[in-house]
């Protein structure tokens, strides 16, 4: 039997270009249509300026604070579309065309991806002590994720399955309260829906 149809609320693979044309078609279709979704949590005056944060952020000049504060407006929108989303999905209660109105990309199921490729990890330090930026490369699907496991380097474990994991909300961003100047060995890793989880090269980093 077929499932009803929802919209998906959670946009953490999207890169950020196609984030921002989602957020922006997203804060159209809810205001000319607002009549139809009485009750939203969030009204669009609040979800517009959090769109333009975002935005000006991502494409301002590059500082040694702009990964992190890119990564933080991400996130102030992600949990309006989030909350919305799902109050959405629970008024719509499967109409597709209420749905449609929405602006949201409608979920597909999930289907089987087999064993993920390996990913590329590119570290950088971060000019706040105890940071680390990072970039965690593509892998081409929906519904994947990303992590991040990582050890000091003093560490004897080699496995990086026993090591801190760190959830990647997006393929950038910045990882904090490490030790300044104790070199870390961390690696990513994309997760899908096979358990088999293949990890990248490690990468040997030190924070300020």
């Amino acid at each position: 039997m077929a499932k009803s149809p929802k919209i998906n609320t959670n946009l953490d693979d999207y890169n950020e270009d196609e984030f921002y044309k989602a957020i922006k078609l997203m804060k159209s279709q809810l205001t000319t249509n607002i009549g139809d979704f009485t009750g939203i949590p969030t009204a669009m005056t609040v979800f517009g300026p959090l769109i333009v944060t975002f935005d000006d952020k991502r494409t301002g000049p590059a500082s040694p604070t702009k990964a992190a504060e890119t990564a933080a407006a991400r996130t102030a929108v992600q949990t309006v579309v989030s909350s919305n989303g799902g109050w959405l999905n629970t008024f719509c209660a499967g109409d597709l065309v209420k749905l449609k109105k929405t602006g949201y990309p409608l979920a597909k199921e999930a289907e089987a991806q087999g064993k993920l490729d390996a990913t590329v990890l590119k570290l950088s330090a971060s000019s706040m002590a105890g940071s680390i930026e990072f970039l965690i490369s593509h892998i081409p699907g929906k519904g994947i994720k990303y992590g991040i496991m990582y050890a000091l380097v003093a560490n004897p474990e080699v496995n990086p399955a026993k090591w801190t994991f760190y959830y990647a909300a997006q393929r950038d961003g910045v990882i904090t309260g490490l030790d300044s100047k104790k070199d870390y060995k961390m690696v990513s890793f994309g997760m899908g829906t096979d358990k088999d989880i293949t990890y990248s090269d490690p990468v040997i980093i030190s924070p300020q």
